[in-house]
Order: C-alpha cells, then sequence, then structure tokens
C-alpha cells in the first residue's frame, strides 16, 4: 500500500462491478457448509424482546449504593463530562 499526499480519482467501474456482485444471489452451498447444524435465530430474537431494556432492580441497587456513599462519586468530573459531551468536547 502506497501512501502519498496526492489524490487519486476513484474508477467507477470497480464500484459498480462490487455493487453488482454484492447484489448477487447467494446460492445455498455458499451460505450453509455440509454438516454444520441449522439453526434459527428466531427464538433468539423473541428472547432477547422479552428481557427489559433496563434492569430497574440493578439500577435500584446502584442509586443506593450511592446514597450510602460505597460509590465515590465526583459530582464536578460528572458535570464537566455532561457539559463536554453536549458541548461536542471530549472529556
Amino acid at each position: 500500500m502506497e501512501i502519498s499526499r496526492s489524490l487519486k480519482p476513484v474508477q467507477l467501474g470497480t464500484v459498480e462491478t462490487a455493487t453488482a456482485r454484492a447484489q448477487a444471489p447467494v446460492g445455498k452451498r455458499e451460505r450453509q457448509q455440509a454438516g454444520e447444524p441449522q439453526m434459527s435465530l428466531e427464538p433468539l430474537q423473541e428472547s432477547l424482546n422479552a428481557l427489559p431494556d433496563v434492569d430497574l432492580a440493578r439500577v435500584q441497587e446502584i442509586k443506593q449504593a450511592l446514597q450510602r456513599g460505597e460509590i465515590p462519586l465526583d459530582t464536578e468530573a460528572l458535570a464537566a463530562s455532561i457539559l463536554a459531551y453536549h458541548g461536542g468536547q471530549q472529556a
């Protein structure tokens, strides 16, 4: 690989070929190897969808630990981080 400061134009033929190749139908032999067990993702997706987005019990545990002082919290650093994030700067 050569690294240089000069820009080179992109050849559209290679992009079109790659796009055409990506849209070409895939044969069964390419998708599945012989002897591999078939596994449906649908039951896994259903199990994942059944889980809550947030573990509220864990959130409550952390809140209580913060209130008891078991977890150190630097409020100034937290505030600076929030301001930097929302201001588009890195903290």
